[in-house]
């Protein structure tokens, strides 16, 4: 042996069960059929007991199971459930009847809910501590309360002090996409880092103090002149990072004047020397990853992007008239009477076909800054 070394390790906790896994775990507990085992999954995500992939349990899904292993401790377990499934096996194999499963499974649930309605002020004030755990990202830097994940009245989320109206200090978050509180803790701030779950655009935003404070000193880079202001009030545009962590090229004169255009959040932008000979704007290049972006003209380019987005509308709306057409050129020759459902089926087409349209509408925006015209002027305050 030539050399030693000693190393300071924690030990980390097993691997989250995948989705595969816990049907699997499922199954072998006797707990739901192959039929029903994913929609029973589904219905966690659905009703917020779980998030992520692979699962984790959110704090609404503690809460409950902290409840009723308190209150009701029998509802909770596997064994109740597989029970139940045994059961309704034993019915559809002709072992048992179904009168007299379904007065012991009534009888056993009124035992559960008379033991729930003891407690129910109990539970009330349980559930509602955890769930404010469960948005809670640390300290407040003001009064020392406690931060939270918040939701305005419009739908956006936001960072608000526990202690409001007393303490009014927030912090922007990004527009995108919902929030999830991850386990990381920043070490200048204390606060648990955000990641923005927005589908194919899910992206980690960090620390939301960091982002706001990085916004606070890095200074407007100025391009050029404002397309609204400029000539009467001498307006500028300039690139912009906003304290939720998005970025524009937006007029300097905002508020007064509210002229933006999108850019993307992430990537090292870069100003090039080659202008626009329209607009008068430099190109922009954005570096993230191995292949650089070229984005042009800001203006140029988002009006490529509108009209892009104009143009796939259009397309839709021209093949479902040409699919309308189709089908029923097709009825007529199958002799079957136009009336007969076909208009519950276009509508129903219409609406899976509307659906992409919608998500190509976010998947424009999310990694963008409010494009369009104006912004958003939540995040840019």
């Amino acid at each position: 042996m030539a050399d030693t070394e000693f190393e300071a390790k924690q030990t980390q906790p097993p691997r989250r069960y995948g989705q595969s896994r816990l049907i699997e775990t499922m199954e072998e507990m006797g707990i739901g059929t192959k039929a029903t085992r994913h929609d029973v999954i589904q219905k966690l995500y659905d009703r917020g007991y779980i998030e992520s992939d692979p699962p984790r349990p959110t704090g609404l899904a503690k809460a409950v199971v902290e409840a009723s292993e308190e209150f009701a401790d029998r509802i909770v377990s596997d064994e109740m459930t597989a029970q139940l499934e045994a059961d309704m096996q034993a019915i559809a194999a002709g072992e048992k009847n179904f009168d007299e499963v379904a007065d012991e499974s009534r009888e056993m649930l009124a035992q559960v809910f008379d033991e729930l309605a003891e407690s129910r002020e109990a539970v009330g004030d349980h559930l509602q501590k955890s769930l404010k755990a469960d948005k809670q990202l640390g300290p407040c830097p003001e009064c020392g309360d406690t931060l939270l994940v918040r939701k305005s009245r419009a739908g956006s989320y936001f960072v608000g002090c526990d202690g409001y109206p007393d303490c009014e200090y927030t912090l922007p978050l990004p527009s995108t996409g919902k929030p999830l509180i991850l386990d990381d803790v920043c070490e200048d701030h204390g606060l648990n880092e955000v990641k923005m779950l927005a589908g194919r655009k899910t992206f980690v935003h960090g620390c939301p103090q960091c982002k706001a404070d990085e916004a606070d000193e890095e200074d407007d880079e100025v391009i050029g002149v404002c397309p609204d202001c400029g000539e009467e009030h001498d307006g500028k545009l300039a690139i912009k990072r906003l304290r939720s962590g998005s970025r524009l090229v937006g007029c300097t004169r905002y508020p007064d004047c509210d002229y933006s255009l999108p850019l993307p959040r992430r990537g090292e932008i870069e100003v090039t020397d080659e202008t626009c000979e329209e607009h008068d704007l430099p190109h922009l290049v954005v570096h993230s990853g191995d292949e650089p972006w070229e984005l042009g003209c800001p203006i140029c380019n988002y009006r490529e992007y509108q009209s892009r987005q104009a143009g796939s509308e259009a397309g839709d709306h021209r093949g479902r008239r040409r699919e309308d057409r189709e089908e029923a050129e097709g009825r007529r020759r199958r002799g079957r009477p136009l009336a007969q459902g076909g208009g519950a089926r276009r509508a129903r087409r219409r609406t899976r076909r509307r659906r992409p349209r919608h998500r190509a509408r976010l998947a424009g925006e999310g990694g963008l800054a409010s494009p369009g015209r104006g912004g958003s002027a939540a995040e840019r305050q």
